[in-house]
């Protein structure tokens, strides 16, 4: 059986000589092996576009928008109140079938 960190998936690449050298080089500075070091740049780099994707940043303005939001007075909305109010009432049946089920 598979263990969650077992490596089975490979990736398949040409480059150049010049380019491989240049890694070659960069993993050995590294005290590390060429496919350690690709990987560990691959997923630091990975890392960094999720990061910069899944971030909300906002202007100044925006953010002024959602503060001003955040300050005004609640309202009801009949649909959603319903929706609450069924999760509630449908919630201790629900928590009890997980924490059963684990």
């Amino acid at each position: 059986m598979p263990t969650a960190n077992a490596r089975s998936e490979r990736i398949h690449m040409r480059l150049s000589p010049d380019a491989l050298e240049t890694i070659r080089e960069a993993a050995a500075a590294q005290q590390q092996d060429v496919s350690a070091f690709v990987l560990g740049a691959a997923m630091e780099h990975a890392r960094e576009v999720l990061l910069r994707d899944r971030v909300l940043q906002l202007t100044p303005r925006e953010l002024d928008q959602v503060d001003t939001a955040l300050d005004a007075n609640a309202r009801v909305v009949p649909e959603l109140a319903a929706l609450i109010a069924a999760v509630q009432r449908d919630a201790p049946q629900h928590g009890m079938q997980e924490l059963t089920s684990h």
